[in-house]
């Protein structure tokens, strides 16, 4: 403890200690002090100020993967202590990654699933121009197979950025369900879809697994996509 802070009371010795912690002109021994009086502390803010650390960037990023790995360790240490902080932290923070990796360590493969689950959620019913975020979880979520994702990435086959709508078409591929079908059809087909490396991952989908096109057969023979073809309810590859 340092001696300004036997004249603070806790909340402003726990707020002085984030505002060090996450200070990119900090000495790295300074923020390390922090991370350790937070970590001591164990109260739920200086948990979530220990995790608001993820969310800034060094501009030397060695020095900044280093300080999170650090990080981690001292937060993976909580065990069950750690959860619920972590997926309070995870439905307001920027940068994901490192946080949903901890909860997978400290609660398992389900748990991360279910807060990727929520964060997407809460990224679709959000009205922004911010897609960052929406494509990177969607690309996390290719690995999963639950059948609640496909449902969800549908839904981002209609946002504005083309980046989003190619990440939720592989969340929606990578189910391995005929449920897939439908949406995926209703994408390829659609007229006002620009994306041709979109249509063509689509298409390629349908040739594989020989899918019929018949609800959407009249527009999707009026913008095929390149290299393909139909015969008969399906679309082929002409190669």
């Amino acid at each position: 403890m340092g001696l300004l802070d036997l004249f603070l009371s806790e909340e402003k010795r726990i707020h002085r200690h984030i505002r060090r912690l996450t200070n990119r002109d900090a000495q790295p021994e300074d923020r390390e002090a922090s991370a350790h009086w937070l970590l001591a502390n164990r109260s739920r803010p200086a948990l979530m100020g220990l995790l608001s650390r993820f969310d800034m960037n060094l501009d030397h990023q060695f020095k900044d993967a280093n300080e999170k790995e650090f990080l981690f360790g001292l937060l993976s240490s909580l065990g069950d202590e750690g959860i619920e902080p972590t997926q309070a932290w995870l439905r307001q923070c920027k940068q994901f990654a490192n946080p949903l990796r901890l909860l997978e360590d400290l609660a398992g493969r389900q748990a991360a699933v279910d807060s990727a689950f929520e964060m997407l959620e809460i990224e679709y019913a959000k009205d922004d121009f911010k897609p960052e975020k929406k494509k990177a979880l969607l690309v996390w979520a290719t690995d999963v197979r639950d059948p609640r994702f496909l449902e969800l990435a549908a839904k981002f086959l209609q946002d504005f950025d083309e980046g989003v709508r190619y990440a939720a078409a592989e969340v929606t591929i990578a189910q391995e369900s005929d449920e897939a079908r439908l949406p995926l059809l209703r994408t390829v087909a659609n007229p006002k879809e620009e994306s041709i490396r979109l249509k063509v991952r689509i298409a390629e989908v349908f040739a594989s697994r020989r899918w019929s096109i018949t609800e959407e057969a009249e527009d999707l023979a009026a913008g095929l996509p390149p290299g393909f073809e139909i015969k008969g309810d399906r679309l082929v590859s002409k190669r």
